[in-house]
């Protein structure tokens, strides 16, 4: 079953730092895991190709990892780094562990300490790293670099900036992982195995995982018959998800499924509690729509204030397109036409005059 839990760290002794291992991942039986190639990745900074494999788990599919042996450079001294990497079945970074009789080190061959090693899975976790912005040469002041015969021997010269992120002592080695764990290559190679085993046993598993980037998977290949099973996780979703997860929900929700009265009027009756992009999305949605309900321009007729500037003016022009509004919808309008705590007030005069101020 995938799911995120808090972040776990499983080793054998207390003392034991020689083979940690940080996964976002709850773990079964590690030992039951079965572990099948599905490619081999190959870039010219490695030693070797890597051979990606997928982990499952009593036959289902759970995640990827790849032993890695590869080089971590300064511009004079080469040292050889190993080290296994997980990805989620998404092509997200998820752990890392290290390989038995090969330690992580910094500074002058100095072993990496418990601290170094949380505060590693603690910068891979972070997608958006300033690392991400960094060529190797930017890494460090060229005219502070102190004389070392290994690889990690730049005291004092790594820039601020990115000090705080990188394990001290360890910046080519920081560098060097969190480019591998966010290979955009890698990513690909991941995600398009991924399509080769999904199935519907796969698809309850990231509908129920709670995980965006699951559930966004899983939505982006639905057909429609998976959305008239799965109305549940839409209208969830909708009310809790996050604004990527609404945006492709209201982009590729079917037109007779949308159109259906009783759907298009619950999601319209959401525009209060939605995030300001997922509000346009919505209302982008219900403008370029063949059949538009009268209960959910009414819906919308009581969130007026709450519109921006260029929302106002597309309810507006939803409104121009209708013959027959009703009562409610106008005397709605109206309040909202002479509220002068309203910025944008003025607007609804402007934008429709024939229909609500004939």
């Amino acid at each position: 079953m995938l799911l995120v839990i808090s972040l776990l760290l499983f080793s054998g002794k207390e003392k034991d730092i020689d083979k940690p291992l940080f996964l976002m991942l709850e773990m079964k039986n590690w030992e039951a895991y079965q572990s099948d190639p599905i490619g081999e990745y190959n870039h010219e900074e490695l030693i070797e190709p890597l051979t990606l494999q997928l982990l499952t788990h009593e036959g289902q599919a759970e995640l990827y990892a790849s032993n890695i042996r590869t080089t971590v450079c300064d511009d004079e001294v080469c040292d050889i780094m190993h080290i296994k990497l997980f990805w989620d079945l998404v092509g997200n970074y998820i752990g890392y562990d290290t390989i038995p009789g090969h330690p992580l080190t910094k500074f002058d061959h100095e072993p990496f300490a418990s601290e170094d090693y949380d505060k590693l899975h603690e910068l891979l976790s972070n997608e958006g790293s300033i690392l991400k912005f960094k060529t190797k040469e930017e890494l460090i002041d060229k005219e502070k670099v102190k004389a070392s015969d290994v690889v990690d021997g730049t005291t004092g010269a790594t820039a601020l900036e990115i000090k705080e992120e990188v394990v001290e002592g360890a910046l080519y080695t920081s560098y060097t992982i969190w480019h591998l764990a966010y290979k955009g290559d890698i990513k690909n190679m991941l995600t398009a195995h991924t399509d080769l085993v999904y199935d519907k046993g796969l698809q309850g598993e990231f509908l129920k995982s709670q995980r965006p980037d699951y559930e966004i998977f899983a939505l982006r290949r639905f057909s429609n018959e998976d959305f008239q099973k799965n109305m549940g996780f839409i209208i969830r979703s909708m009310e809790e998800g996050i604004p990527l997860l609404r945006k492709f929900i209201l982009k590729d929700l079917p037109d007779p499924i949308w159109e259906e009265e009783e759907i298009q009027t619950r999601l319209c009756g959401m525009f209060s509690a939605l995030d300001v992009n997922s509000r346009t999305f919505l209302l982008d949605k219900l403008k370029n729509s063949k059949s538009i309900k009268i209960k959910s321009i009414e819906s919308l007729s009581r969130e007026i204030q709450k519109m921006n500037k260029n929302q106002l003016i597309a309810y507006l022009k939803i409104l121009n397109e209708q013959k027959n509004l009703n009562e409610i919808i106008i005397a709605n309008v109206r309040e909202a036409s002479s509220d002068n705590s309203f910025q944008y007030s003025h607007l609804i005069y402007e934008h429709s005059e024939d229909i609500i101020f004939p």
